[in-house]
């Protein structure tokens, strides 16, 4: 995919932080091309929809009150992920390998909001009274977190229209599964459809197919939601 101006001047920061990373982790580039580097420019490709997938992940946890609006920066959680990647680079598979990146990214937004929700726990121990946290908060919070660790678990409705600034297609997007949305997303991205079978590990023909029937699908509840709004 061909990249100019601002999107140029993001691949450029992007690289420079991995490389950074590289360092840390005792990984320096240069020399022939290894396994290691074909994926640090697979990451600088799928960059974008990745964080975006961060973003809503995080988005989850704030719909569900498991975590306060802007308690984990985006980016920030996005280069983390990066860096799981780049540690595991051997695990990478060239065939679904935004898929793969998605399972490394769901994992590590659940550790940091487990992280920052025994930090909040700990905070609020020492500054308030037991009584003013509510007694059912904790297991409801124990019950969310469980329901989010499944990928295949159902969210319910009063939670994609919990968070009040929540748009409407993201309402819509939220309801295909997770490969049909991510696969839609990449195309609107202008990603091709033999590219997004690869990411994906799909045939290209099940691309189209996707594409199609996600259209088809959101167009039939952008409707719906604006006869209601309407009503």
């Amino acid at each position: 995919m061909s990249v100019s101006g601002p999107m140029e001047n993001e691949r450029e920061r992007l690289l420079t932080r991995i490389e950074e990373h590289l360092r840390k982790l005792g990984e320096e580039g240069g020399g022939a091309p290894t396994r290691r580097e074909w994926l640090v420019q697979q990451i600088v490709d799928h960059y974008r929809p990745l964080r975006r997938f961060v973003r809503r992940e995080i988005g989850r946890y704030v719909a569900f009150g498991v975590l306060p609006s802007g308690m984990l920066n985006d980016e920030e959680v996005t280069d983390t992920v990066l860096v799981r990647a780049l540690q595991h680079w051997r695990e990478a598979p060239e065939r679904g390998l935004f898929r793969w990146l998605r399972r490394t990214a769901r994992r590590t937004v659940r550790q940091l909001v487990d992280q920052e929700r025994r930090r909040i726990e700990h905070e609020r121990s020492l500054e308030e009274p037991v009584g003013y946290q509510g007694d059912e908060w904790p297991d409801q919070v124990v019950r969310l977190i469980d329901i989010l660790a499944d990928p295949k678990a159902e969210i319910p409705e009063q939670v994609v229209l919990a968070e009040e600034t929540q748009r409407i297609l993201d309402e819509a997007l939220d309801r295909l599964p997770e490969t049909w949305r991510e696969v839609f997303l990449l195309k609107v991205d202008g990603w091709t459809d033999e590219q997004i079978a690869l990411t994906e590990g799909l045939a290209v023909d099940q691309v189209g197919r996707i594409v199609e029937a996600s259209r088809a699908f959101l167009a039939d509840l952008l409707r719906e939601r604006r006869q209601e709004l309407e009503a």
